[in-house]
């Protein structure tokens, strides 16, 4: 009964310090993975059965996916000026984090994931401090949940590249890609055509509802990857060359979240997954900590202090440099694009998920990757959080600094 009391001390303390860091108006995420590191490889080491947790967790990062799908609007796109709200904001971080990187001596893989984790914001956190602090009736605020809407195509790019990279080769890229894409089609063809077969079920009053909707979305992420594999597999003689191509559940998940969006009885019954998400997704971020080991020579070695505080300023600057420029292009306003940066700032739940998705929780050989991105996404939520509750007094402070430059 060992794994119960495991699931009693993760709980428990999520419990503690969750309340702690709602009561001071801070987000949780990095109090959850606090918590993990002090109990878990890094700590006191209270957790005996480390891979149950871990696999509780990776049901969180499913099931966030497949809500992140699911509240995807492709229609968005169109809305002129979003398209160069969105990829102003991937370049201008993402070469940042990646030029950061080669300087302090990662490897080019290890720069692109550092990159990758450095351009997503937290959208828990975005949003949650958009509707606490009334600032969904700001002009600037449709442009931020905007950029929220357009990381999550990026990050859904970004997981097929990068396990492409790892699984394969560079050449590989294109060919993921356009798996990815007919993958996906596959999906929303085969769901439209289930709809009018499942739609009844969705609407039941007994526990078949909910059956189905996980069985959905574990069925598909367990067996898609492996279906693709199989027929890549098949088609590899015929076509003379290699194919070696992993897609990762992830992906799978936030497809299909996107293609039962559709379903209309299905959507009655969504709140319902958001819960379970909240739950496990609670458990991922504690395992996260748990299973990572600080070595903590690294941590006070000067050069880690002065890559972690460069780090955490070039993604600072570079949030109000794209944000500056959105604003500008979008609202006419400097001022209001600096609001943006603000928003934008905290970094949360999708960079530790992208580095555990892609690097599968392994901390051998990415021992000062991984110290960064911890330290980075624990200290610039807590940073981000207050920049996007002051947005307003931060942008009109370096409003009027800028003004007196000028």
């Amino acid at each position: 009964m060992t794994f119960l009391l495991d699931l009693a001390i993760v709980t428990v303390s999520c419990l503690a310090l969750g309340l702690a860091s709602k009561y001071l108006r801070q987000a949780a995420i990095p109090a959850y993975i606090i918590a993990g590191i002090i109990l878990g490889k890094s700590g006191f080491d209270f957790i005996t059965s480390y891979e149950f947790v871990e696999w509780l967790g990776k049901i969180g990062v499913i099931l966030l996916m497949f809500y992140i799908g699911h509240e995807f609007n492709f229609k968005g796109i169109k809305e002129p000026g979003r398209v160069f709200a969105g990829c102003t904001d991937f370049f201008v971080n993402f070469i940042a984090g990646f030029s950061l990187g080669l300087v302090i001596g990662l490897s080019l893989l290890e720069a692109f994931i550092l990159a990758s984790a450095v351009y997503i914001s937290s959208s828990a956190i975005v949003i949650s401090s958009l509707i606490e602090n009334k600032r969904l009736i700001y002009p600037e605020a449709e442009t931020v949940v905007w950029l929220m809407v357009f990381e999550d195509i990026i990050l859904a790019i970004l997981l097929v590249v990068l396990t492409s990279i790892m699984s394969g080769s560079l050449a590989m890229i294109p060919v993921s890609l356009a798996t990815t894409l007919l993958f996906i089609v596959f999906i929303l063809v085969l769901i439209g055509r289930l709809s009018n077969f499942i739609s009844p079920l969705f609407e039941r009053d007994d526990e078949i509802p909910i059956l189905l909707i996980f069985a959905l979305i574990f069925g598909f992420s367990a067996l898609a990857p492996r279906l693709l594999d199989i027929s890549l597999q098949a088609l590899a003689p015929l076509l003379g060359i290699s194919l070696q191509f992993h897609i990762s559940e992830v992906i799978v998940a936030f497809f299909l979240g996107s293609a039962l969006s559709g379903v209309k009885s299905f959507r009655k019954l969504f709140g319902a997954t958001i819960s379970f998400k909240n739950l496990f997704l609670t458990i991922f971020f504690f395992s996260f900590g748990m299973l990572f080991q600080f070595q903590f020579e690294t941590l006070s070695s000067a050069y880690f202090v002065l890559a972690l505080t460069a780090l955490i300023t070039i993604s600072i600057l570079g949030k109000f440099v794209s944000g500056a420029l959105i604003g500008k292009r979008l609202h006419g306003s400097l001022e209001t694009g600096l609001r943006v940066g603000a928003y934008t700032t905290p970094r949360g739940e999708f960079s530790i998920v992208l580095l555990a998705v892609v690097i599968g929780m392994e901390t051998g050989n990415y021992e000062l990757l991984l110290s960064l991105v911890v330290a980075y996404v624990i200290i610039l939520s807590l940073i981000g959080s207050f920049f996007a509750k002051h947005g307003d007094m931060i942008g009109k402070a370096i409003m009027a600094g800028i003004n007196k430059l000028l």
